[in-house]
């Protein structure tokens, strides 16, 4: 599989989890809700906070506001809140946006200011910059994002081989293997995990965001904390 986008990917691609997988509730003022399972026992609500997010709606980078559930330990004071599958640590932008981008960048043969991108803004954003920080803060975890993948791609597809999916196999573009990057074999692992997940959403009809969710839920903790 190769070439920036491939054909028919459509919705699959241009509709973040605010809009797919039922993952969210919504309030009568617009606010997207998120209650996620309770942490464990002793556990009891406590509130919630409002936090921005930027996702993709109809192929357009759109601000929505998730109202999180919030978690109190009463035996220790302790707090925590419920995480969504597709809100990062520290970031505003959705987990979906940022595989598109770095796609767009690593399969699209050009320089990182002039990658194409589907998702449509008019302010440009994400920044050069703030991509390259997010390629750099996923190198180190390209084999786990790729196991993840795989992993959500198989449960899917069974009892079929997910070899059927890639008939043609995953090979990075030429272009790719000749650019001078620091670390080859790393991004050879991401380019085959973002490239696993579209090519495995129009295999399997299911929106990008939706199984980038389920492989999320596979990654550990030290995956999650890098930001992915």
């Amino acid at each position: 599989m190769s070439g920036t986008w491939p054909a028919g990917l459509g919705d699959l691609v241009l509709t973040g989890l605010s809009v797919a997988g039922g993952v969210y509730g919504r309030r009568r003022d617009g606010d997207l809700t998120y209650e996620g399972p309770r942490p464990g026992e002793g556990w009891h609500r406590h509130g919630s906070f409002r936090r921005r997010l930027l996702t993709v709606v109809g192929g357009s980078l759109t601000r929505v506001f998730v109202q999180k559930q919030r978690w109190l330990e009463v035996a220790t004071g302790r707090t925590c809140h419920s995480r969504p599958p597709d809100d990062l640590p520290w970031l505003h932008f959705c987990s979906l946006v940022i595989a598109l981008r770095l796609w767009s960048w690593l399969d699209g043969g050009r320089g990182m200011a002039s990658a194409p991108s589907v998702v449509v803004d008019a302010q440009d954003r994400p920044c050069p910059r703030t991509v390259q920080r997010w390629l750099a803060r996923a190198l180190p975890h390209g084999m786990e994002f790729q196991q993840a993948i795989r992993l959500s791609i198989i449960e899917r597809c069974e009892p079929r081989p997910v070899e059927t999916l890639f008939p043609g196999g995953l090979s990075p573009p030429g272009h790719m293997l000749r650019r001078p990057w620091r670390d080859p074999p790393a991004l050879d692992k991401l380019w085959r995990a973002l490239a696993m997940l579209l090519g495995g959403a129009l295999g399997l009809c299911v929106p990008a965001a939706v199984l980038l969710a389920e492989a999320r839920g596979r990654w550990d903790e030290t995956t999650v904390r890098a930001g992915l």
